[in-house]
């Protein structure tokens, strides 16, 4: 299994992570993530990437399951960070300004946490065990009349797909890589990468299309668009101690300014 696939799929080991609650840690990601992007701050973001990095060590998740970086995302990253820097912002040090590099750079560390919280979720909870805990969160509104089955419905599809599209990028990206160039594009490596594009995004949607219309198959035969709803561990004082350090954390971060990120003379 890839590091990619592997992603979206629990790694079958005990730790107190595992054993929370789906709710709790879908509210607790959910209170975390408003409080970064409402309030973004360097140090913000440094207690939520320190916090991340806390949780992933008593997940007892092995560094493998970190998805290694496409060398296409690393130049689209680092030539970002040269535009960024191109703009010459406050602080100034030795006469080049610095702070659209460093507001750049904020955003990416930002990014890669909030990416970090997902992949601590999908390795620590099963994915239809996020979907039904949405629905149970969101059951409240079924009151108001919103359709919270269908909702969770949908989102328990689109959760469990994830593996299927990782999958099918996968095979795509290893079919695409083992054939040979067009003759025509030899030698014209501009032309050859946006072929290389276009051939693969159309060929990742005609899986992903298959791969749905295989699944709407199924669920229609089985005469049911949902699983059974798996059962939850119980709801511990761990648990309640959780939410309430993500609420605090959320609301520190709209009450507390946080260090800036450039200086404000």
């Amino acid at each position: 299994m890839s590091r990619a696939s592997s992603f979206f799929r629990p790694v079958p080991v005990d730790s107190p992570i595992h054993r929370l609650r789906p709710e709790t840690k879908v509210v607790s990601g959910i209170l975390v993530s408003i409080g970064l992007v409402f309030n973004p701050a360097w140090s913000h973001v440094g207690v939520a990437a320190a916090l991340a990095g806390a949780v992933f060590v008593m997940a007892n998740l092995p560094v493998s399951v970190l998805p290694r970086l496409p060398a296409l995302v690393l130049y689209g990253l680092f030539g970002g960070a040269i535009g960024a820097a191109a703009s010459g912002d406050d602080p100034t040090v030795f006469g080049i300004g610095l702070g659209g590099l460093l507001d750049y750079l904020r955003l990416i560390v930002l990014g890669f946490v909030m990416i970090l919280w997902a992949g601590i979720l999908s390795w620590t909870t099963g994915l239809t065990a996020v979907g039904f805990a949405i629905r149970r969160i969101m059951r409240p509104l079924r009151h108001v009349g919103v359709p919270v089955d269908e909702i969770g419905t949908v989102v328990t599809l689109a959760v469990r797909a994830l593996p299927l599209v990782a999958d099918e990028i996968q095979v795509v990206n290893e079919s695409v890589n083992t054939r040979p160039p067009p003759a025509d594009l030899t030698g014209k490596p501009f032309r050859e990468a946006f072929a290389f594009i276009g051939d693969t995004a159309t060929a990742v949607v005609i899986g992903s299309h298959r791969r749905a219309r295989d699944l709407a198959v199924a669920m229609v035969s089985r005469g049911s668009i949902s699983a059974p709803a798996p059962n939850p561990p119980d709801f511990r004082k761990i648990d309640r101690l959780v939410l309430f350090v993500a609420i605090a954390l959320c609301v520190a971060a709209f009450v507390l300014p946080g260090v800036p990120s450039t200086d404000p003379n």
